[in-house]
């Protein structure tokens, strides 16, 4: 088996345990469904938002979203009930926008808070 095969088997023995969506240019971005970082990441959204801060910075896999090929879809695998952002925005124009999960709390958008293409 060649070094290209060699590669192949490897990504494909260390994805396993791992989901992915596809990237506009054709690349995968991979992610452990089970790690817990994208919950904490909205816990963080939500604090941040009860004391009037911008959300802190996105945990790489939500930044990926922006560079999904299909974001829909990729957002119906990734993102649960509590998805910190505006999910019409990152779908159509890749752009995460935060969304109120506090209530009678805006977010802010000092600093951090719109990102995408």
């Amino acid at each position: 088996m060649g070094l290209r095969g060699n590669l192949r088997r490897l990504e494909r023995n260390a994805s396993e345990d791992l989901a992915s969506f596809i990237l506009e240019d054709g690349s995968r971005h991979y992610y452990d469904p089970a790690s817990g970082e994208l919950f904490l990441h909205a816990m963080a959204c939500v604090r941040a938002q009860h004391h009037g801060e911008p959300f802190p910075e996105p945990p790489e896999t939500i930044e990926a979203l922006t560079r999904a090929r299909d974001r829909g879809a990729a957002l119906e695998h990734v993102a649960g009930d509590t998805f910190p952002y505006d999910r019409q925005p990152l779908i159509e124009r890749g752009e995460l926008v935060p969304r109120s999960m506090v209530a009678g709390r805006e977010p802010t958008r000092e600093g951090h808070g719109l990102h995408g293409s």
